[in-house]
């Protein structure tokens, strides 16, 4: 009787803890590594020795950082609770420094990975987040739904999980800094990403602007390289019949168009030919990679369809997979906040072509915060442009960033009488955002008061 009394309680208690599960909590943290800022510096000219051997690339960090594999609460596809997993990095202060700054948050959107444990915050090295985290920002990384410790198959190029997935991985960042003393974060947030991060950039930002503006805010967001019309360009680059640089990205969108839109599309092998019916599905388990797929591949991707399937395809503008595939385009819609599109004009995976459309359907829509940026031919096609794409987003992000100290209230870079004005006024209403919290507590002894006050002024006439 006693064993199926506390059997009772704990099942009760595991339905409460569902219950009570939000968007954003953190499930876990594992730290994955650590350098102090000298270490990280050699970290990154070691790994970076081209780049930072060149006088116009001059990678100097200020920071050491943090890296943690972190394991947060999200939604699936269809709105059911699930797990997904990323990386959360940020500046290192070591004594005798105090940690007395805010930082912004820097979300990196990464490309295509069909293998769930080719992922940072699996492999636990990369010197993207340790030079992020270098120059002061908290970066980002989520690993995407079906990749890390996500089940099931990732929705590849699926725009709304893209979105989830950013959203509750920014609240995740925002609830361990509020439980701790690690690091702060100011309201500043940045979006990049590359190929399938491009796309994924796109869309967190559409979606953030369209579902959750009133919760965060972006600074600016470089979307590089991405798939953005799926139903126009990226259609006719497959249904051109001539080779492609990497054949996989082509069964990767119908394997995952399948699974997410069951209700709508048939099993995916109701697509293919029955030599392809038979070999790929095995190889969409998670544990493949990209090379092995290619390996079983035509070079003209679209030749593992039936013929008839691609006639019906191409016959009928409203075919069930133009369809979903149109839902998920993003180039119609309008960014209020600052864009930068950067794309290589000799890419020859993702053309071109994608980026103009996005920023000419924008400005024709009324943003006008919107750049495109091309990478000249020169700088070759999609894989060797992305390292001038990356940097040159960098290089505009650091042009934005800013690093707020404590008592900057209003975080407008300076510390002086609209701080304290700023403060007199929420302490009169007691209501205070998280920032707001860390940033008047001018003297550190976790009370907001007058005493912060007179510390504020005081430090004001001294300097």
């Amino acid at each position: 009787m006693l064993n199926h009394f506390f059997s009772k309680v704990i099942f009760l208690n595991i339905i409460f803890n569902l219950c009570i599960a939000a968007r954003g909590d953190i499930i876990s943290l594992e730290i994955l590594s650590t350098r102090d800022v000298s270490n990280n510096q050699i970290y990154i000219d070691n790994e970076l020795s081209v780049l930072s051997s060149d006088d116009f690339f001059d990678l100097n960090v200020g920071y050491g950082y943090w890296m943690y594999k972190i394991i947060y609460e999200t939604i699936d596809i269809h709105g059911n609770p699930t797990n997904a997993s990323g990386v959360i990095a940020f500046p290192r202060i070591d004594w005798p420094e105090e940690k007395n700054e805010a930082y912004p948050i820097l979300s990196y959107q990464h490309g295509t990975v069909i293998q769930k444990s080719s992922v940072t915050s699996e492999s636990g090295i990369w010197v993207l987040p340790a030079l992020i985290a270098g120059y002061g920002y908290v970066y980002l990384e989520p690993d995407y739904l079906g990749l890390g410790v996500s089940e099931g198959l990732h929705p590849y190029q699926i725009k709304d999980p893209y979105g989830t997935d950013v959203v509750d991985l920014l609240r995740a960042a925002d609830n361990f800094s509020n439980e701790n003393n690690d690091f702060q974060i100011n309201s500043q947030i940045f979006l990049a990403g590359y190929s399938e991060g491009g796309y994924a950039t796109m869309a967190a930002h559409q979606i953030i602007e369209s579902d959750h503006s009133d919760e965060f805010t972006i600074t600016s967001s470089f979307p590089m390289a991405g798939a953005y019309d799926m139903s126009g360009i990226m259609t006719e680059v497959m249904l051109d019949y001539t080779p492609y640089g990497q054949p996989y990205y082509f069964p990767y969108v119908l394997f995952a168009y399948c699974d997410s839109y069951q209700s709508i599309l048939p099993p995916v092998t109701d697509y293919l030919t029955s030599e392809y019916a038979e070999i790929l599905p095995a190889l969409f388990d998670g544990m493949h990679s990209d090379d092995d797929i290619n390996n079983v591949m035509p070079s003209i991707p679209i030749t593992i369809m039936k013929a008839d399937t691609i006639n019906s395809f191409e016959q009928n503008p409203n075919h069930p997979l133009r369809n979903v595939l149109r839902q998920n385009d993003l180039y119609d819609w309008t960014p209020q906040s600052s864009m930068h599109i950067i794309h290589g004009l000799a890419d020859e995976l993702i053309p071109f072509e994608n980026a103009q459309l996005a920023y000419d359907t924008f400005i024709s829509n009324g943003a006008d915060d919107i750049n495109l940026i091309s990478i000249p031919e020169t700088f070759g096609g999609h894989q060797d442009a992305a390292p001038i794409c990356l940097l040159g987003a960098f290089d505009l992000a650091e042009n934005m960033k800013i690093i707020n100290s404590v008592g900057d209230f209003n975080e407008d870079s300076l510390i002086d009488i609209l701080d304290i004005m700023g403060i007199v006024s929420v302490m009169l209403s007691n209501q205070y955002s998280n920032y707001q919290i860390w940033a008047a507590n001018f003297n550190e002894d976790n009370n907001i008061d007058v005493l912060d006050i007179i510390s504020l002024v005081n430090h004001i006439l001294e300097n």
